[in-house]
């Protein structure tokens, strides 16, 4: 027996390699994770004496999931180490982090766990980055209108993946000037800049979703949230006169995303619109949304820039209410 070809030490999910063994009889595998035995089967070689074990990543991806944040949360759930048995023997162990798609980052380092490296933010909008700690903590740097800068270090307590609030409202009034036109976020491997838009808008809302890596990620829309009523019920006769049982509102709102400033905001928008899980900031508080109906068109050329539209649906009715009062 021969092993061809096998996870590499440190792997992402959705681009974990296959494993791939020369044998001439059957072979047993398995798969371990925090002491239990999560896989066992029995292989038979194909025509060519081979063995090819298949969609390991995706196995590993229901074992990981991120959490989402308030002001600082470990994500130690949404990565691990996996060990794989050929034969009751110990052949590898790779350290898998969750991808639900597949990326080209290096899971060697990782660095800012997004697909963007750039995306513009407001006062009052809600920030989150996700990363490895460097040095022990992650390093926040501020760009002053003037042309000067200013960083300051945040320790962390833990080697593993984190999650970190660092939203304006958060972050600016830690720095000896207010003028800020943008600040980095650096963690182990890369950085996400902010690029911070004074504008003053009549409307933002703020939505968060977990992105391909199950991180917490916001967006936030400054166009016209919109509504359309509508809702289910039963209907039946008492007493010669109709009435409506069991009524259940499900209303439709409708969100404009406002302007676009950067292309990489549309792999932002198409990320959250895929999503499994995604929350609207209403008072201070995140309710959980259904998204139904999205209308995005992205054109490739830089100078084109569309406002992307989308309609969702409250994730639990009871809370119709809420929006808009």
């Amino acid at each position: 027996m021969n092993v061809i070809q096998r996870p590499r030490a440190r792997e992402f999910c959705a681009t974990m390699q296959d494993y791939i063994i020369d044998t001439d009889v059957t072979i047993a595998f398995a798969v371990k994770y925090g002491g239990k035995k999560i896989l066992d089967e029995e292989y038979v070689p194909d025509a060519d004496n081979l063995v090819r074990i298949r969609g390991l990543g995706k196995f590993c991806e229901l074992a990981l999931w991120g959490v989402w944040c308030l002001d600082y949360a470990p994500q130690s759930t949404a990565s691990g180490t996996f060990t794989f048995l050929i034969n009751e023997t110990e052949d590898a162990q790779s350290y898998v982090m969750f991808s639900r798609m597949q990326t080209r980052k290096d899971a060697a380092s990782p660095g800012i766990l997004s697909e963007v490296a750039a995306k513009v933010t407001r006062m009052g909008a809600k920030e989150y980055v996700s990363g490895y700690p460097q040095n022990g903590g992650y390093d926040i740097t501020a760009f002053f209108n003037d042309g000067s800068q200013e960083s300051k270090s945040f320790p962390v307590s833990s080697l593993e993946p984190f999650t970190v609030d660092v939203s304006p409202d958060t972050v600016l009034p830690g720095f000896s000037k207010s003028d800020i036109a943008s600040y980095t976020v650096a963690m182990l491997g890369g950085s996400m800049q902010f690029y911070v838009d004074g504008t003053r808008y009549v409307d933002v809302w703020c939505f968060r979703f977990k992105n391909v890596y199950d991180m917490p990620e916001t967006l936030t829309a400054t166009g016209e949230l919109k509504l359309t009523g509508n809702n289910e019920s039963d209907a039946a006769a008492m007493y010669g006169v109709q009435r409506k049982f069991g009524v259940k509102v499900t209303d439709e709102y409708t969100v404009n995303s406002g302007s676009i400033m950067l292309q990489s905001d549309y792999k932002l928008w198409h990320n959250m619109l895929n999503a499994q899980e995604v929350e609207i900031l209403v008072d201070g508080e995140w309710l959980p949304i259904v998204i139904t109906k999205q209308k995005f068109e992205r054109s490739f050329r830089r100078s084109v820039l569309k406002a992307v539209e989308f309609s969702f649906t409250m994730a639990n009715p009871e809370q119709n209410n809420l929006i808009g009062l």
